[in-house]
């Protein structure tokens, strides 16, 4: 749709800054800029198209509990899955042998909507440079952040507050006082610019940590509709279509369907989706605790 494609678009320009909170999604110190992420995002479409499924549990530095993690996730049971890791690292901590141990906690803590302490797993263990690694760490940060502006649960809606507010400001559209239905609100251009330069840097960063992910793992479905949700967010919609379209086969079945067809009528037609982030923002009545110019 027109809108999403010019608004969403409006953030999308520029050489992009580093990662956020002293917390690294890509290991390369090149700003990541968008004609990068453009190229790779159709490189990472065709390359999934044509490969195999991959399933985390198949890779040869899987722990031996990965199957049943990954099997719990599968069948959406994200406690189950959680106290399968959770067990499996304290066997795993006695042997010292735990670092892919907490890469599958951290999976499953990101599946129970806990990226917080996803990261600090992906911390303790040394943050390798697997795909696995690299998927997790791009969802918990972007989903870290999502938290920080008021979206809630493993997988937040396509269009969440926080992007709505940056797309106001970017349009010059007078950005939370709009939102908050204020007419005292006065913003500084820095705070308009970190804003919007914040949403930036996290979103491109992570899309690119997705990416390396399709990468090392070119079939991995849960990386690319990732990295699909990501380069929405970034602007990069005409990409981002391709890439749902390519994903929609691999998904029947899941317990995520339903979130990613929830996204493809999203991205088909946001208007139902900036509803209903107008409306969370109405109904929180606090302030974003990271974005503080959110009302």
């Amino acid at each position: 749709m027109i809108w999403l494609a010019t608004a969403l678009g409006l953030f999308a320009v520029a050489v992009l800054g580093i990662a956020f909170a002293g917390r690294r999604v890509r290991r390369a110190s090149v700003p990541v800029v968008l004609p990068e992420l453009s190229a790779r995002l159709a490189a990472s479409t065709r390359a999934f198209v044509e490969a195999a499924p991959w399933l985390p549990a198949t890779a040869a530095d899987a722990p031996a509990v990965a199957a049943a993690i990954e099997a719990a996730l599968i069948a959406g049971e994200p406690r189950q899955a959680l106290d399968t890791a959770e067990v499996a690292l304290a066997s795993s901590a006695a042997l010292d042998r735990d670092a892919p141990a907490r890469i599958w906690l951290a999976w499953a803590l990101c599946a129970n909507a806990a990226p917080r302490a996803a990261l600090d797993q992906l911390a303790k263990a040394g943050e390798p440079d697997t795909a696995l690694a690299n998927y997790i760490a791009a969802r918990a940060a972007h989903l870290h952040f999502e938290h920080g502006h008021g979206a809630q649960g493993a997988v937040p809606p396509l269009i969440t507050t926080g992007d709505l507010a940056v797309v106001t400001l970017a349009r010059g559209r007078g950005g939370a006082a709009w939102l908050a239905g204020a007419t005292d609100v006065q913003l500084s251009a820095a705070q308009v610019g970190a804003a919007i330069a914040e949403h930036r840097e996290v979103t491109a960063w992570c899309l690119a940590g997705a990416l390396d992910a399709l990468d090392r793992a070119p079939g991995f479905a849960d990386a690319a509709y990732l990295a699909a949700r990501l380069a929405v967010k970034a602007g990069l919609v005409a990409g981002a279509r391709q890439l749902f379209e390519a994903v929609a086969p691999r998904m029947l079945g899941r317990p995520d369907a339903a979130a990613f067809e929830r996204d493809r009528r999203d991205l088909a037609d946001p208007t139902r989706a900036v509803e209903a982030a107008k409306r969370q923002t109405a109904e929180r009545g606090r302030r974003s605790p990271r974005l503080r110019i959110l009302p």
